[in-house]
């Protein structure tokens, strides 16, 4: 291949990775939306405070979701996996990130997972009663 063909493959290349980066961000700030929004119809608060237990890398690098230093002080627990929560956090408003999470465990409100590269969205009518919330109507459509 002469110069001509490598210089070419090298900017097809270079615009591959930008689009890329341009997509991640996207599904990043997607993700984020949409947590915020759980975050508020669920705690009924109008800035949530919000505890990440485990791997929820991008939220904790995003300065519009208010973190909470300890499960006490949260409104929501986001997780992935309920091991190592401190058992006086059990009794919080969960979601999770991971379906498998969220069908294992009863006790969970709802979970955010992506799947086949779409977000998905569902929330558990047994938990949302018990805890007396009441989703307005854009959410109702994911409640199981």
């Amino acid at each position: 291949m002469d110069r001509n063909g490598v210089a070419l493959l090298r900017r097809i290349l270079l615009w591959m990775i930008l689009f890329e980066s341009l997509l991640l961000a996207s599904d990043k700030s997607l993700a984020t939306n949409i947590y915020l929004s759980i975050a508020k119809e669920l705690s009924q608060q109008s800035d949530p405070k919000f505890y990440l237990h485990g791997s929820i890398k991008y939220l904790h690098q995003n300065s519009e979701i208010g973190l909470s230093l300890t499960c006490e002080q949260a409104d929501i627990i986001i997780l992935n996996t309920l091991s190592r929560l401190p058992d006086n956090c059990k009794n919080k408003l969960i979601f999770t990130n991971n379906y498998k999470t969220y069908r294992n465990h009863e006790d969970i409100v709802g979970a955010f997972f992506w799947q086949k590269g779409r977000p998905n969205i569902v929330f558990r009518q047994k938990v949302l009663h018990k805890k007396n919330i009441l989703l307005n109507a854009s959410f109702r459509k994911y409640i199981e």
